[in-house]
């Protein structure tokens, strides 16, 4: 078996245990998502380039999403900000309509380890061995966890909702 495809990994066995929150408040369970892909967005409201890219991810995530109630990508927002409070407001007034890992939950820090993406002041406190992205950074993964897309702020930036397609397509 290759890689990815193994059994799921323990933060997605975690992820679909955990609670996820939209924007309105409601809570998702990451186990009905359903979705081909998801992308972990780490980012934090006082980083200037993540109050630049949100904005675009937003777009592309509506770009790509459209009307239809089945998400073909879906965001999971995992906050460096310094508080809960900096993370509600930023994620409830600047996000796309994507979900939020609560800023309590253990997980965040363990998707932050996992990945090697996390700001530059954490990463001590965090326990990030080899830090391999700052944020904002975007994570694409396949249902088990495995890393489909290391640089998807990137391939967000330079190719569009195009990219959707081709990544689905290596799941």
């Amino acid at each position: 078996l290759s890689s990815h495809q193994t059994s799921r990994s323990l933060e997605m066995e975690l992820l679909a245990s955990t609670p996820l929150l939209r924007s309105d408040g409601s809570n998702v369970a990451a186990s009905s998502l359903g979705t081909a892909l998801i992308a972990f967005y780490f980012s934090a409201h006082w980083c200037p380039p993540c109050q630049q890219f949100t904005p675009t991810l937003k777009d592309f995530y509506e770009e790509v999403n459209g009307e239809d109630e089945k998400r073909k990508f879906e965001v999971v927002f995992v906050s460096s900000d310094d508080d809960e409070a900096q993370c509600l407001d930023y994620f409830k007034n600047h996000h796309g309509d994507w979900l939020l890992l609560p800023y309590s939950s253990p997980l965040r820090n363990e998707l932050k380890r996992k990945y090697g993406v996390c700001a530059g002041k954490e990463k001590e406190a965090v326990g990030v061995v080899e830090r391999r992205e700052g944020i904002p950074g975007l994570v694409v993964v396949r249902p088990d966890g495995s890393e489909l897309e290391f640089n998807g702020r990137e391939a967000v930036e330079k190719s569009g909702p195009p990219i959707v397609k081709k990544w689905i397509a290596k799941v």
